[in-house]
């Protein structure tokens, strides 16, 4: 009769030793990875969010509320349409003699001359004389239409009137099309945004949010054209910024 391997009394105490120490050290393993998996997201989030206020900081202190003391002259206009009193400040712009011309650039292709002018009193005479329009569906089609125009008409000065929140993102695309044309900012202040005290008003501080959102690509793209030209990271960060003032 074959023996047995093994006495009757052992135990197979062995085979259990065997698989508990083989799977308590894999178990004890996870538990601190995931803590630091848990941890690392945690400071990517907050890093992200801090990132993303500081840049929001920035860019509300980009935006002026009203125009810089007496606007010096240029040699035209440019009024970017989408809001209340942008064409009218434009037109009273170039009866003063603050420009030779005006582009009112996306205009509504329904939107005739005529009744551009009725936004205006007694600026009939300009219109006929000293007004261009372009009908440009968005900011960016705004800057290519203004580079085309004012380099036709080899303009070297331009008066940018367009909403207060709206101009850092205005100037970053024209400074991207135009980078050697003197930007000078003619901020409008719409009546119901309240830029100063954002926080406090719902519908201005989405507003803001969703223009410093799509502020981002744009300063990206001028910044990529300004870097190209050897401005330099501060340099072309001034420059798509609009940050140095013409004297």
């Amino acid at each position: 009769m074959r023996q047995s391997a093994f006495p009757k009394d052992a135990k197979p105490f062995i085979v259990r030793e065997v698989t508990g120490t083989a799977e308590a050290p894999a178990e004890a393993e996870r538990v601190p990875r995931l803590r630091t998996g848990v941890k690392i997201a945690v400071v990517a989030v907050a890093a992200t969010v801090a990132v993303f206020a500081t840049g929001f900081v920035l860019f509300w202190n980009l935006i002026e509320h009203e125009p810089r003391g007496d606007v010096r002259r240029a040699d035209g206009i440019v009024a970017l349409t989408g809001g209340e009193a942008r064409i009218p400040e434009a037109v009273k712009l170039l009866s003063q003699g603050k420009g030779r011309r005006l582009l009112i650039s996306g205009v509504n292709p329904a939107t005739t001359r005529r009744e551009l002018a009725v936004l205006t009193p007694n600026s009939q005479h300009l219109f006929r004389c000293c007004v261009d329009v372009d009908q440009a569906r968005d900011t960016v089609g705004n800057a290519q239409e203004t580079s085309h125009w004012a380099t036709n008409r080899r303009f070297k000065s331009l008066i940018v009137v367009t909403a207060s929140y709206h101009m850092p993102r205005s100037l970053a695309e024209l400074r991207r099309t135009l980078p050697d044309v003197v930007l000078i900012p003619y901020p409008v202040r719409p009546r119901n945004v309240h830029v100063e005290a954002w926080w406090a008003y719902p519908g201005t501080m989405q507003l803001l949010l969703s223009e410093y959102m799509k502020f981002i690509p744009a300063f990206a793209r001028c910044y990529s054209v300004q870097f190209g030209r050897k401005q330099g990271f501060s340099g072309s960060a001034r420059q798509c910024a609009n940050v140095t003032r013409p004297a």
